[in-house]
């Protein structure tokens, strides 16, 4: 991936390269101050890694990488433990070419660092499954709040997780279901998990002064915000996201068909039979049930949900790769002579194994056009960015609803307009009476408008009296302060 080339992957991207910029320079004072509708943890990460190793893009998205990086360790883990190692290695490398995975991977954005930490959680369950040490139900417990701290989407998976201690715990069955009482539920894995989220989670809400669940949660349940995404067909959205993902679909298809084989694979250390490993698949299973209804139900869904249902699809379907390489390894053990007619094997197995040899060409070659159009659009970006730069020194606040451009400018952008979203756009929470009090405050000598338009026809009537054009085509309009433009004319 071009992470040096490519101006942004994603315009979240800017949003939070701006944040990290305003804690590291102290700006605010607490975190309320800046209009948000996620917890503040992910810009205060990236700002202090930014501080040790240098503002780059590069050192952010390498940053995120890393964070990918212990999204495939926690995810390979748990595959070796359920469907064995050769198993698990097929199925890491179906998820890496899978649709948007590799640019989430660099995109400095919270998708890829609270999914990592997610599944992180979920291994350490599922080793407590196995073990039964409570120190991994508190630190699994801890590390799932944090994964909410930077993005509170990731709490579908509690209901997930509930489901899979119920299933799997020995100690409450239906059958001595008079036994319990409230200080068995108490001590419960269930209650200790829950209780570990919980008082994670408000410390670390006291320490970011992030406590506030109104925006940061009912925000994105208001039946407002629904209203005003009205047009988009969440049914459609979902339909489109699973055809993305139609390889993966059908894998976990057989993996339902599959995934009580208990044939012992080459590099399999031993055949997969006990009791926790047995009840794994239900993770995927209940997780693509639940993120599908909550998709269902939520306006807009954006192109990097997919890797909410691509991560469970292709979980699910390594339970069917391993199913066809039973069926190969058991030919191979009954025949000295490979002979692929002799395999028991079905039309529809069959169809998958070939529809997914074939979209691997396929994906690999949209993730280069991909790349090549990331880098062609980013040479408009930096000349725009060149033009920024040109005032930087008789800079101190840039209007714009790009982030991007003051990160890498280091021009700073005021707090209240570092969220500049359809969502806040559609929600009403920007309008012009907001605009001109954000612009009477800081008077900021520059103005680029490259992404919303309807912005600038919110501000014109100020930005007619006040500042005078520089550059104006049909994606962007930059303005100076006048007082700017004259100094400059007098040099």
């Amino acid at each position: 991936m071009p992470i040096d080339q490519v101006f942004m992957f994603d315009s979240d991207e800017g949003i939070a390269l701006i944040q990290a910029n305003i804690y590291d320079q102290n700006i605010i004072n607490n975190s309320p101050q800046i209009w948000s509708d996620q917890p503040p943890l992910f810009p205060i990460i990236i700002s202090k890694s930014l501080d040790f190793f240098g503002d780059q893009i590069s050192n952010a998205r390498i940053l995120i990488l890393l964070f990918s990086t212990l999204l495939i360790w926690s995810f390979s883990h748990i595959l070796r433990l359920s469907v064995g190692k050769l198993t698990a290695i097929i199925t890491i490398i179906l998820l890496i070419i899978s649709i948007n995975f590799l640019r989430l991977s660099v995109s400095v954005m919270q998708c890829i660092p609270c999914l990592s930490l997610g599944m992180l959680s979920i291994y350490l369950l599922i080793l407590y499954t196995k073990n039964v040490q409570i120190y991994w139900i508190i630190l699994s417990g801890i590390i799932f709040a944090l994964s909410l701290q930077i993005k509170m989407i990731m709490i579908f998976l509690i209901p997930v997780m509930i489901i899979y201690f119920l299933t799997t715990s020995y100690k409450i069955s239906l059958n001595n279901i008079t036994n319990i009482n409230i200080v068995n539920i108490l001590k419960s894995p269930i209650s200790i998990w829950l209780l570990s989220i919980s008082t994670a989670f408000i410390i670390v809400s006291f320490i970011t002064q992030s406590l506030n669940i109104e925006k940061i949660l009912f925000f994105h349940i208001s039946s407002n915000l629904k209203y005003s995404f009205s047009k988009h067909n969440s049914f459609q959205d979902v339909i489109y996201i699973y055809l993305q993902n139609f390889d993966a679909l059908l894998l976990s298809l057989l993996g339902l068909k599959y995934q009580n084989l208990k044939i012992n694979l080459p590099l399999d250390n031993k055949i997969i039979d006990n009791k926790p490993e047995q009840h794994i698949y239900k993770i995927p299973l209940f997780w693509l049930i639940i993120i599908t209804f909550v998709f269902l139900n939520h306006k807009p869904i954006w192109y990097h949900y997919i890797i909410l249902v691509s991560v469970p699809l292709t979980w699910l379907g390594a339970y069917g790769i391993r199913g066809i390489l039973v069926k190969f390894s058991q030919n191979n053990h009954t025949n000295k002579i490979f002979n692929l007619k002799q395999i028991q094997i079905s039309k529809f197995a069959v169809f998958t194994i070939f529809l997914t040899l074939l979209v691997i060409p396929i994906k690999l070659g949209v993730i280069q056009w991909e790349n090549y159009n990331f880098v062609q659009k980013s040479q408009l970006k930096f000349a725009n960015l060149e033009r920024i730069i040109t005032y930087k020194n008789q800079s101190k606040w840039l209007f714009t609803d790009v982030g991007m451009y003051g990160f890498y400018s280091q021009i700073n952008i005021p707090p209240e307009l570092t969220v500049i979203s359809m969502k806040r756009l559609n929600s009403g929470t920007i309008n012009s009476e907001f605009l001109f009090k954000v612009l009477e405050k800081y008077q900021p000598e520059q103005i680029l408008i490259n992404r919303f338009f309807s912005i600038f026809d919110l501000i014109k009537p100020y930005v007619d009296k006040n500042y005078q054009e520089i550059y104006v085509d049909e994606s962007t309009k930059h303005y100076l302060r006048n007082n700017i433009q004259k100094l400059n004319q007098n040099k």
